[in-house]
């Protein structure tokens, strides 16, 4: 098992984590009632407010735009698509 592999498979770990956690925290939160609140972990809770203003300085609009999209996307989502991608570089490096 190759090096780019491994950190793929790690990364779809964590992101199956993180979501059973989010989805376990959603029933733990219901409490007595009937209302199932389920909230995804983004970054832009978990920088602060540094990062933000950092990329708020940002001259071009199109990297602008990139970076406030990542940091607003979740975090399983960035996981995954960070798993596919190592999955991706694997498939078309191939084995030596």
């Amino acid at each position: 098992m190759s090096t780019v592999t491994l950190i793929g498979l790690i990364l779809m770990v964590l992101a199956g984590l993180l979501f059973g956690f989010q989805v376990m925290g959603g029933f733990l939160g219901m409490g007595t009632s009937d209302d199932y609140v389920y909230e995804n972990i983004r970054l832009e809770e978990i920088l602060g407010e540094s990062p933000l203003n950092r990329i708020d300085g940002i001259s071009s609009p199109a990297i602008r735009g990139l970076g406030e999209t990542v940091v607003s996307t979740s975090l399983v989502v960035i996981l995954l698509g960070g798993a596919i991608l190592f999955f991706l570089i694997h498939l078309f490096r191939g084995h030596k």
